[in-house]
């Protein structure tokens, strides 16, 4: 029997210069409860006090241990510090597996390599030419609800010839199944498709969402038409009350009398802001403003999944038959604003107002900006996402931006707009990058570094090897560590696509894929 396994790499800081390489961070430690760090989805985490451009290099910075699991990693790790597990305090580390298996592993003991816990969720679907050649169980990142100690996850489920979706509460404690969790996820066509429940193919790669007691969950490549695969894709997203997942609040269908429209933001997480409102962008499908709404960014009233308003670039055409969707960025709210962005395949840089999106582009109040961010597909259809992260400041921002075969950019954000020439650019230029992550200790900017795992494959699948890279964030020109610079130490393993690292509590968190 061929056993598969994968390592998650914990990188750290190794030696006394720093302070003690396992001990605690000099203030609180940080919880990490979705993808993308926070509900704007920004991908910095701002309360890292331990690691800075002094400290993180090939001399004091390296592999401090990895973790086995039972598949590919997809899936973004997640933190909850100070959790007691079985009569002991751990800082607990949560990865989700390909295999359909979640875990809870201490994340500080090197020594301590089994699991606190592990819990499966059935057997996985196989693996395609979209996922890769192992199997398709938990693609999407899920998220944690720290307050009732709860992690929502979506699973694919194969049995009895059927590809099922379930959506799962479990105990952080322990693994155990709460809120009359398992669900079976069904998909309501608005035609004469009927209800699906049977769903080979199926992508919940978006991050999850839960906000206010209420679970959003949102789908790509829902198939209601075995005979046209291609075409018969459809988006969709759904709410849960997040105590009960036996209620369903409400279904929203991106393109009803259309085709296609799926959710899956490159795997980034659905946005949330203060006011109880819902942010994501569809991919390339159909769009009239009326009942379809592809090539779109929506903004929707909660857990009603009611659309209030919209973004939809003037050449959606296009870039749905060009397949150069914009779902491929996701969306990020920029902090203490109205304002937020979004992008695609295509590179573009859309920044909009919350408050009033602008509809179909060229009508009055939308777009505030479009700017090229980055080379993205041009004409043509390519597996490219747009990897972002926004460092908030106290009175500016940066904004990060590395795709396939490019260069890491920084634009600066000065008076509530880009400055769309980069503000730098690094010297490496890889095949592909699964996105870049910021860490700071909140605006100091000496503080700042930019992370990114790369491979110099171009191939949208497959197995390639990768490198974890940081950059001083106050100049990306400047590369401070390559794990490739001691390859026996460091060595990053496969890599993963659409994964940027976690870092948080003086570690970076990175999941290559690693079968053996």
């Amino acid at each position: 029997m061929r056993i598969l396994s994968s390592w998650l790499g914990v990188i750290t800081a190794v030696t006394a210069s720093v302070g003690a390489s396992v001990g605690a961070p000099v203030g609180a430690p940080v919880t990490v409860p979705m993808s993308q760090y926070d509900y704007g989805r920004t991908g910095a985490n701002l309360q890292e006090w331990m690691l800075n451009p002094s400290n993180v290099d090939a001399t004091h910075f390296g592999k401090l241990f990895s973790r086995r699991v039972d598949d590919s990693i997809y899936a973004l790790p997640l933190i909850v510090p100070d959790l007691d597990i079985s009569g002991n305090r751990h800082n607990v580390l949560f990865i989700a597996s390909m295999g359909n298996t979640v875990y809870a592993f201490d994340a500080d003991d090197p020594a301590q390599s089994e699991p606190l816990w592990s819990r499966s969720l059935g057997t996985p679907a196989p693996g395609d030419s979209w996922i890769g050649p192992v199997h398709h169980g938990i693609l999407g990142t899920p998220c944690i609800d720290v307050p009732t100690g709860t992690l929502y996850v979506v699973a694919l489920v194969s049995k009895d010839n059927e590809y099922n979706l379930w959506v799962n509460a479990l105990d952080i404690y322990s693994g155990r199944p709460k809120y009359n969790s398992p669900q079976l996820l069904s998909f309501p066509f608005a035609g004469s498709e009927g209800t699906l429940t049977n769903v080979k193919g199926a992508l919940q790669r978006a991050g999850l969402l839960m906000v206010g007691d209420v679970l959003y969950v949102a789908f790509a490549n829902i198939v209601p038409d075995p005979n046209d695969q291609h075409w018969s894709q459809e988006g969709f997203v759904q709410t849960f009350n997040a105590r009960d997942l036996k209620q369903r609040f409400a279904v929203f269908q991106t393109t009803p009398s259309g085709r296609k429209g799926g959710i899956w933001h490159g795997g980034r997480g659905i946005a949330a802001d203060d006011q109880g409102h819902v942010y994501l962008s569809t991919a390339g499908g159909s769009y009239d403003g009326v009942r379809n709404f592809g090539s779109s960014t929506l903004k929707f009233a909660g857990r009603s999944l009611n659309l209030v308003d919209w973004f939809t670039p003037n050449n959606h055409e296009f870039l749905f038959l060009q397949n150069i969707d914009l779902s491929a960025g996701g969306v990020t709210l920029i902090p203490d604003s109205q304002l937020m962005f979004s992008g695609g395949k295509e590179g573009v840089i859309f920044l909009l107002n919350r408050n009033d999106m602008g509809k179909l582009e060229g009508a009055p109040g939308g777009p505030l900006q479009r700017f090229q961010a980055s080379h993205g597909c041009g004409q043509q259809d390519c597996a490219q996402t747009l990897g972002t992260a926004f460092w908030g400041r106290e009175h500016d921002g940066v904004l990060y931006v590395w795709d396939r075969r490019d260069v890491l950019r920084a634009y600066n954000f000065v008076n509530n707009r880009f400055v769309t020439t980069p503000a730098a650019v690094s010297a490496v230029k890889p095949g592909m990058t699964g996105g870049p992550s910021v860490s700071a200790n909140g605006s100091e900017v000496g503080s700042g570094i930019v992370w990114a795992a790369t491979t110099q494959s171009t191939r949208s699948g497959g197995r390639a090897p990768g490198t974890l890279r940081a950059f001083r964030a106050s100049n990306v020109s400047q590369e401070i560590y390559n794990s490739d610079t001691n390859r026996t130490r460091d060595t990053l393993g496969d890599f993963t696509k659409f994964a940027p690292p976690v870092v948080a509590n003086g570690k970076g968190l990175t999941i290559p894929i690693l079968c053996r």
